[in-house]
């Protein structure tokens, strides 16, 4: 899949959850424990699912009304569970180490940009044993940071970069929103957590529904 190939860009940043890794599984079951450990009554995978990607202060409190301080109380109750079981109940898509790889190889600067505490994406890198295919991580504090994407986004690439030359790959609105602010070419990874026309809807230049298939566009075929 990967031999014989050109790059399109000089620079790929990507999102984490959802995106790089399946995340799904620990956050769901993180979030639900702060849940049912505070008193609230714990939803449906549908609901869960929406943790997934953003800043979860906000999502705390945009799904459940809670007030700044209660996002915190939830937070920190979320990590007494995340920090030593559900970071590692993650797996990374198919396909996604061996592309990094390969863009790395082929002479790109690779950065991850995730709304993710940035100690927390750097330990499951590690563990993934990706950690040498990435040049540079741009994630959040453990307190309550900005977690603007465009922010993330734009400490991520590399100083003086043109953005007609970079390309960020994520599979929530938030990801494709913020490439377009910046004029990064906007690429939309289906396979993740993005609900239905999100992507689309959100001015995604591409849209795939496998990493394969990511893959083959990022590494322009040669033949």
């Amino acid at each position: 899949m990967l031999e014989g190939y050109a790059l399109r860009y000089a620079c790929y940043l990507f999102d984490f959850d959802g995106t790089i890794a399946d995340t799904g599984e620990g956050i769901r079951r993180s979030v639900a424990y702060s849940l049912k450990k505070l008193g609230y009554e714990v939803p449906g995978d549908a609901v869960l699912n929406r943790f997934i990607g953003p800043p979860l202060h906000e999502t705390y409190k945009q799904l459940f009304g809670m007030s700044d301080a209660a996002a915190d109380e939830a937070i920190e109750v979320y990590r007494e569970r995340y920090w030593d079981i559900g970071l590692y109940e993650a797996a990374l898509y198919p396909g996604i180490a061996e592309l990094l790889k390969a863009l790395r190889d082929g002479g790109a600067y690779v950065g991850l940009a995730s709304a993710k505490p940035q100690v927390m994406v750097e330990t499951l890198t590690k563990y993934f044993d990706i950690d040498r295919h990435i040049d540079v991580i741009s994630g959040t504090g453990l307190g309550r940071h900005s977690a603007d994407k465009r922010d993330l986004l734009m400490a991520a690439l590399p100083d003086g970069m043109d953005p007609a030359r970079a390309c960020m790959a994520g599979d929530r609105r938030f990801d494709i929103e913020a490439a377009n602010a910046l004029g990064l070419c906007a690429v939309g990874a289906d396979y993740g957590y993005s609900e239905p026309g999100e992507l689309e809807n959100a001015g995604a230049d591409v849209v795939f529904d496998t990493v394969e298939e990511m893959s083959r566009w990022m590494l322009a075929s040669l033949v």
